[in-house]
């Protein structure tokens, strides 16, 4: 007799293989899905950091070229005459502001291609300060205008009497002479003679270089005397160096006739009671037409040849330097170098 199997029994018999199967291939019942939410990186923030700096030198009608840059549409300057961002680092400090105060320079700004910065002081600033300026304005072009140091330390002097930073009774003699002791003391680095240190700064040899190695194509040297000779020609060229169309330039406004002076001693009479060989020469007066057209008074031959024979080899390696780069158009005061 054979037994039978009771229906309910044979199928849970079978469930309980089929479970324990289940178990020994290792099918698992999946988790759930877990969808995670990311941000998405935020943007680095760009300031609205110059692309076009004249970093030099002061005395050498800065002014004037950033009055013409600033007719070409492509060109916004700041809205402020000198930022000078970098200067405490002339002193071996620290620049206080960030580079965030650079927007509220440049509120203006539309979309030109180029943002300038005018701040001559910045040439004579070391290599520390011009490797902060390169890291804050990696794709900048550098501008450097250079003068005849000898003229330029003239008109440093007669601007600083007139503006209170020097006594009115200090012969010019004696200016250099403080000047000269400073430097030599390397003292004319400190904040507080910073008043003395245009001396120092016209030894272009000495600091050109940091700016030629940083910047290497994108520093462009110009010299004021070439701009006063042929203005329209020297900053179409410079233009183009920019990459810049000249004939977008728009036309220079006719010079605004100075008001009538006032009744009273102009300032190189003033002067001349106190040394009067300082606008009187034992020879003939040489003419620099930088001076002229700024409203210098001329300085005496013995008192410019005196500065020149300071800056006769600085100005040699100056010569040397730049024709290497291939620069052969030079001012009258390298050639003579």
């Amino acid at each position: 007799m054979t037994a039978s199997t009771s229906p309910s029994l044979s199928s849970a018999a079978a469930r309980g293989r089929s479970a324990r199967a289940r178990v020994r291939a290792g099918v698992v019942t999946p988790p759930d899905l877990v969808v995670r939410h990311v941000a998405a990186p935020k943007p680095p923030v760009r300031h609205l950091v110059p692309t076009l700096l004249l970093a030099g030198v002061s005395h050498a009608d800065a002014s004037g070229l950033t009055a013409a840059l600033d007719r070409h549409p492509d060109v916004c300057v700041a809205s402020t005459r000198r930022i000078d961002h970098f200067t405490p680092l002339r002193y071996g400090l620290e620049a206080p502001a960030p580079l965030a105060d650079y927007d509220r320079h440049f509120a203006r700004w539309a979309g030109e291609r180029h943002r300038l910065e005018t701040s001559p002081v910045y040439f004579d600033g070391g290599p520390a300060l011009v490797e902060a300026v390169a890291a804050a304005m990696p794709a900048a072009d550098v501008v450097v205008l250079l003068r005849d140091p000898a003229e330029r330390l003239w008109a440093s002097y007669l601007d600083k009497v007139a503006r209170g930073r020097l006594p009115e009774a200090m012969p010019y003699e004696t200016f250099v002479d403080r000047c000269l002791a400073l430097r030599a003391a390397g003292s004319d680095r400190f904040e507080g003679n910073r008043y003395f240190r245009t001396l120092s700064s016209g030894f272009y040899a000495e600091h050109l270089p940091a700016w030629l190695e940083v910047f290497g194509d994108r520093c462009h040297v110009v010299f004021a005397e070439h701009l006063t000779a042929a203005p329209a020609a020297e900053l179409a060229a410079l233009l183009a160096r920019l990459d810049l169309d000249p004939a977008l330039l728009a036309p220079a406004e006719p010079p605004v006739q100075p008001p009538a002076a006032p009744a009273k001693l102009p300032f190189a009479t003033r002067m001349s009671r106190f040394w009067p060989l300082a606008q009187r020469s034992s020879g003939g007066q040489a003419v620099d037409e930088v001076a002229q057209r700024l409203g210098i008074p001329p300085q005496g031959d013995r008192q410019r040849n005196r500065v020149r024979g300071v800056y006769a080899r600085a100005n040699r390696d100056l010569a040397a330097l730049l024709r290497a780069r291939g620069c052969t158009r030079l001012p009258d005061w390298l050639l003579d170098a």
